[in-house]
């Protein structure tokens, strides 16, 4: 239908100011109709596809910039949750600190009582020990005294001589 419009209009613009006399004046007037009707012509063919074009540019710059902001919403989103990830992060890391700190702690107190156990184990251990020498030793001494004196049977000695013998001896 535009078509043929526009073939109606070409033809009336041609035919109206293509019989004009020759008056000597300009041709400005029926120029300028020719080119209203010639750009009528134009814009009733090409207007459709003009206006298509324009509005898929439309559409896919609104498609794209929608996309887009669904892109960017997402990617606020999973700032936020890894932003929350590393605050939970940041917290059980604390947590373990704190644990560690705790347990360092009681391990080095369950350290220092075995090591103080072992110590207290090892003097008793060792007082024992020297007790036990001592004994052997006043046992030694003593029986060296006795036999001293039991092999001289030809000294008479008297109870204090030997007390006083026994003494210097152990002394």
């Amino acid at each position: 239908m535009r078509t043929k419009l526009a073939i109606l209009f070409l033809l009336l613009g041609t035919a109206a100011f293509a019989s004009g006399g020759g008056e000597g004046g300009t041709d400005i007037l029926p120029r300028a109709v020719n080119f209203l009707i010639f750009a009528g012509i134009i814009y009733y063919l090409l207007a459709d596809h003009v206006k298509n074009f324009f509005q898929g540019r439309k559409a896919s710059i609104a498609a794209e910039l929608e996309n887009v902001q669904v892109k960017l919403k997402e990617a606020k989103e999973e700032k936020k949750r890894a932003e929350k990830e590393l605050e939970n992060a940041k917290k059980f890391a604390e947590e373990i600190i704190e644990t560690a700190k705790k347990e360092s702690v009681i391990l080095a107190e369950k350290i220092r009582n075995q090591f103080e156990n072992e110590i207290a184990s090892l003097e008793k251990m060792h007082n024992e020990q020297c007790e036990l020498e001592k004994r052997k030793m006043i046992r030694g001494v003593v029986k060296e005294v006795l036999d001293e004196l039991l092999d001289e049977k030809n000294l008479p000695i008297n109870e204090k001589e030997f007390v006083n013998l026994i003494v210097k001896k152990v002394a």
